[in-house]
This record gives C-alpha cells, sequence and structure tokens, in this order.
C-alpha cells in the first residue's frame, strides 16, 4: 500500500516537472523563435539609439567655379547628462568655449536625460578647444559627432539669393530651400549602445549617407561683390531705407549680380533680409516706363524720333491736369527729346495715340504683368490691371508708370528686349537653364531707342547723365515713382528712385538695374541717386579688370 502511494506521489511530481519544463520550454522556444524579431526589437529599443546626421551638403559655385556656399567639419556636441561628472565646471566651460549664455549652458547641463544637444554644427576649433580641456578638467559626459556646417568663401555678399541652412541641414530661404532636395543628399545614420546603466559604450555608422548635388550658377562673385558694396555706399550717401542691384547679359538672361543693401549676417541671418526684395517686392516703376510705350509706339509706326509734341504742362486728360515733373513746360519738342528730357506730357500724347488695347498688348509681351520664372522662391508678379478696368487717365498715367507695379526682374528683362534686338530673354540663374526667347518688338524700333536712351545718357543735362562713363557707350533711362499711400493717393516724400542701363548701346553686353527704396536727400530722383550708382558699378569692374571700354561705342552719334 505504501508502495503504490509513493509510486502514485513520485508519478505525479515527474508529470508535474514534465509539464513545467514543457512549459518553460514552449515558452522559451515562442520568445527566442517564434517573437525573436519582437523581443530583439524591443530590446535594440531599450539598449539602442539611432542619431541622424546631415551629410555633406552640395557646394553652390558662380559661373567661374568659385565656391559660393559648402560645407565644411564641424561637430554636433551632445551631452549624456546621467553620466556626466563635474557640471559646475562643465558650465563655465561651454560658456568660456562656446560662447553659450550661463543660464542656457545651465540648463544644458542640468537636463534629466541621457541625450541633450550642446550645439549642432559646432565650428571644429571650438569643438577641438572644448574637447581639450575636458580631458584637462576631468569632465565626462561630452560627445562629439562629426559633421559639417556652411561657409561663404567670398563673403556674405549673395546670402539672400543662397539662403541658409538651419541646424538640422534643411534649407531655409533661397536657393538652399528651392533645391534642398538635390543639395542635401541622403543622411548618415549612426546607432548608439548603452549598457544597463545607461551609459553609451559604443556607436557605429550604420548608413554613411551620401553627398548632395552640386549647383552651378550664373551669378559672378566678382560683380556681386562689387554691387553689393556700391550699394552699401549708395545707401549711406543717399540716406536709402535700402537698395538693391541687378546685372545681366541681355543677350542670353544669365543674371550676373543680383544684390542688395542691407543684407543678412550669416551668422545671426535676420530672417527679414533672407529673401531678394527684387522679386519679392514690386513697385510702380516711374518713367522707366517710357523707353517701353516709346517702343510699342515706334514699333507699330505710330510716332518717329523727329515727330514733334507740345511739351508744355499740364495736359488734361477727361478732365484730370497731368503735370511734368516740377511743373515744367519745354514747349515744342521731338519724341526722342521727350525720352531723353523724360517729358510726361509727350509720353501721355504717345499712350493716348496707342490705345488701352495695344499699350496693355505690349506691355504683356514685355513681360509685365507674369513672373519670369526665375529659379527662387517667392517671386511676386506684381499688378497689371485688365484692358477693360483700364480708363483713359489710366492710359495717360501708365505712360510714365503709374498705376502699374513690377519686380525688379520684370523690369530688367523687359529692357533686355530693348537691348538684344526685341528678344525677351528666360532669365535664370542656373547655368544651363536657358530657354526660348520670344520676339517683344522690331530690332529697328529697339534700335530706335536704344539710340534715344544712349542720348538721354551722353547729353550732360539729359536725365541719365550721372550714369555716364566714358568709352563704355551707356544707355539708360532713369525713373521716379512716388509711393503709393495706404488708402489711395501718393506720398509727396517718398519715392522710389531707378535706373536702368545698358552698354555700349549698340550691341549691349551687360544690362544694369539700380533701385533706392525712400533715399532721403535732394533731388531723390532716380537719375540723382541710382544713376550714380550704375557708374560706380561700371567703373569698379573696369578697375578689376572685368571690362575694357569699346573704342567706337559712339560712332554714328
Amino acid at each position: 500500500m505504501w508502495r503504490e502511494t509513493a509510486i502514485r506521489r513520485a508519478t505525479f511530481v515527474f508529470v508535474l516537472l514534465g509539464v513545467g519544463t514543457l512549459a518553460v520550454v514552449a515558452r522559451l522556444f515562442q520568445i527566442q523563435v517564434a517573437e525573436h524579431t519582437h523581443w530583439a526589437e524591443l530590446a535594440r529599443e531599450i539598449q539602442e539609439e539611432v542619431v541622424e546626421l546631415p551629410a555633406q551638403r552640395g557646394t553652390i559655385y558662380d559661373r567661374n567655379g568659385l565656391p559660393l556656399a559648402y560645407d565644411v567639419p564641424a561637430y554636433d556636441i551632445a551631452l549624456d547628462n546621467y553620466h556626466m561628472t563635474k557640471p559646475e565646471l562643465l558650465v563655465n566651460l561651454l560658456v568660456e568655449t562656446l560662447g553659450i549664455a550661463a543660464d542656457e549652458a545651465a540648463q544644458i547641463v542640468y537636463h534629466e536625460g541621457y541625450f541633450t544637444w550642446v550645439k549642432r554644427r559646432a565650428d571644429r576649433s571650438e569643438g577641438d578647444e572644448l574637447k581639450r580641456r575636458a580631458a584637462e578638467l576631468g569632465i565626462k559626459g561630452l560627445m562629439f559627432f562629426d559633421t559639417w556646417r556652411r561657409a561663404y568663401p567670398q563673403g556674405p555678399y549673395a546670402l539672400e539669393v543662397l539662403g541658409f541652412v538651419g541646424i538640422d541641414g534643411v534649407g531655409l530661404e533661397g536657393l538652399e530651400y528651392l533645391f534642398d532636395g538635390e543639395l542635401r543628399g541622403k543622411p548618415r545614420i549612426l546607432r548608439l549602445v548603452r549598457g544597463r546603466d545607461g551609459m553609451v559604450y559604443e556607436y557605429w555608422v550604420e548608413d554613411p549617407g551620401e553627398k548632395g548635388r552640386d549647383l552651378y550658377l550664373t551669378l559672378d562673385a566678382r560683380i556681386q561683390r562689387i554691387c553689393a558694396e556700391e550699394l552699401d555706399q549708395g545707401v549711406e550717401q543717399f540716406k536709402a531705407r535700402r537698395s538693391l542691384a541687378v546685372v545681366m547679359d541681355p543677350r542670353t538672361g544669365e543674371i550676373l549680380a543680383l544684390a542688395q543693401s542691407p543684407r543678412a549676417d550669416p551668422e545671426n541671418p535676420d530672417p527679414a533680409l533672407l529673401h531678394p526684395w527684387a522679386i519679392t517686392d514690386p513697385f510702380e516703376p516711374g518713367s522707366t516706363f517710357k523707353a517701353l510705350v516709346g517702343t510699342a509706339a515706334l514699333d507699330l509706326g505710330l510716332v518717329t524720333p523727329e515727330e514733334t509734341f507740345n511739351g508744355n504742362s499740364p495736359i488734361v486728360v477727361d478732365g484730370i491736369p497731368i503735370r511734368n515733373a516740377l511743373e515744367k513746360s519745354y514747349g515744342l519738342v521731338t519724341f526722342s527729346r521727350g525720352i531723353t528730357q523724360s517729358i510726361n506730357t509727350v509720353l501721355v500724347q504717345v499712350a493716348l495715340r496707342l490705345g488701352v488695347e495695344r499699350i496693355w498688348e505690349y506691355l504683356r509681351r514685355f513681360g509685365i504683368g507674369e513672373l519670369t520664372g526665375v529659379e527662387l522662391p517667392g517671386e511676386a508678379s506684381g499688378t497689371l490691371r485688365p484692358p477693360e478696368e483700364w480708363t483713359r487717365v489710366d492710359l495717360a498715367t501708365a505712360s510714365f508708370g503709374q498705376g502699374v507695379s513690377v519686380n525688379s526682374l520684370q523690369l530688367a528683362r523687359a529692357f533686355c528686349a530693348i537691348a538684344a534686338k526685341g528678344l525677351l530673354p528666360k532669365i535664370h540663374l542656373l547655368r544651363g537653364n536657358s530657354g526660348p526667347k520670344r520676339q517683344v518688338a522690331s530690332a529697328e524700333a529697339c534700335l530706335a531707342m536704344r539710340k534715344m536712351l544712349r542720348l538721354a545718357v551722353k547729353y550732360p543735362r539729359a536725365t541719365g547723365s550721372a550714369a555716364e562713363v566714358p568709352g563704355f557707350g551707356v544707355a539708360g533711362k532713369s525713373g521716379t515713382a512716388q509711393k503709393a499711400l495706404p488708402g489711395g493717393g501718393y506720398s509727396q516724400e517718398r519715392v522710389m528712385g531707378a535706373m536702368v542701363a545698358f552698354f555700349p548701346w549698340k550691341e549691349p553686353e551687360y544690362l544694369i538695374l539700380v533701385v533706392y527704396d525712400e533715399p532721403h536727400v535732394w533731388p531723390n530722383w532716380g537719375g540723382s541717386t541710382a544713376g550714380p550708382t550704375v557708374k560706380w558699378i561700371i567703373e569698379e569692374m573696369y578697375r578689376q579688370g572685368l571690362i575694357s571700354p569699346y573704342p567706337e561705342a559712339d560712332d554714328g552719334l
């Protein structure tokens, strides 16, 4: 009896142990085999951390192969807050070596967490200094990851075009934003491994990433710098709110310079300055528009350069008196003199001959009211109301650029057509991104207008004479536009002054547009502010050996 009881008990125990063993084995099989992927992933999430670092960004080059923006080695510096040592010393060290404010450094050091960024894209030299001094002081917990930061070897003269790169390697504004996908490349992936104590024991590169694609621009870094420096001088001399300059090849539509003053600082970029207001801020073009209206009339055979007009002021259109600048009367003058002296009343009569439909059609041909399509974000199209909304007074004032608005590149492109035998180019910043041209007016009409615009600069008393540079055959048209007031009307003090010029006048190779916003000098006209700046730019290009005089520039005049 006792023997049978013992056997039953032993059997029960063995069965129980067998079942338990089977349960353990089954559980181990479930964890180690059936659910291996799940638990391995969970372990990795607990023990490993993935860090994504930007790849080396593509370089942006000018037309001559000079780098305008490129990546240089840098550090992304982080801190393991739980395992650092000597926090008081570390706070002071971050202040001294990285220039971090004391309260911010304290927040970084005493932050609860295994991983806190100290500084992204730190200069390599300051990172090496931090590493050296931390070792001397026995401070542990700092981590240094190799990365890149943007540098501007030609100076900060084109930042409004280039844009800039944020701390996460993302392009912000300008070309850096528009072509971010191509420039950014493929990021580098790091995997950190921690022990049970949370300390990082090792890390490795899981994916090396891939360098971004380079961009090649039409900009000339030398001309860009010249324009920027001359604009700085002009803003100070003419006490202007801001200024811009565009330099183009009118034959190809290539933008050689797109500068402005004031400019953004790459070390502390002001978002308000990180866009080229040459495309984002339309303005009324003033008397520069007379060249477009005059070319349209010449193209249709409605006027000739020697035809005479009454240049007295005012002229009354539908009961509204329209006056010349300073209300000056000129008596009987030729159409050519109407252009060179910028006489409003002459161009009003020409515009009335053209009529609303024809003048509107020609303005559209010149690209007014349509985007240029330049490779920059944020372009504004300006304002050209439908012809059915125009009155005869609107037609009259449009002849001298009032009631119509343009961005600066639109205005420069329109003058490219006059300079290039009536062909309107596709303007562009990227090398090789040219496109088809369209015929705006006949080559003969444009040649006649170029001759008048040459006289508008050559004659000492003409409105554009301040832009004259002997030997270069400069032609151009100045313009001054009162700024519109909110709710209607125009300011008597606040103006936009502009000058569009090209040279040599017969076969232009360069076109320059300069605009000043609210110059506070007298006279504040475009010919007196933008005109001299055009001259300074040409003279400096000559001094630096970028251009040479044209010996036969004025043959036939």
